[in-house]
């Protein structure tokens, strides 16, 4: 038998991983939204990248992505996990 704290602990989790998901936003847009997952992170990173390249190929000199942590129930942003702008991603990708 499991301790009661633990049990809690691990349930209050459990929980709290179905009230939360990762959104993508691109220029200030909501992209996509996805299960709080680190297979729902990386392929928002793959799509953030790709996005990007387009946003470059279209001749965008400002903007950018951001991945955040939003409360489901609420819709309110918990926190920005990843970010990156345009010229940030020229510098990476030359």
């Amino acid at each position: 038998m499991s301790h009661p704290v633990c049990y809690t602990v691990r349930m209050m989790i459990k929980e709290d991983n179905k009230r939360t998901a990762y959104e993508l936003w691109f220029l200030g847009d909501v992209y996509d939204r996805g299960v709080k997952s680190r297979e729902t992170f990386t392929a928002f990173l793959v799509t953030a990248g790709a996005l990007m390249q387009q946003g470059i190929d279209a001749g965008l000199q400002v903007g950018g992505v951001e991945i955040t942590e939003v409360n489901t129930s609420t819709d309110r942003v918990i926190d920005s996990v990843w970010s990156m702008n345009i010229d940030e991603f020229k510098k990476v990708n030359r």
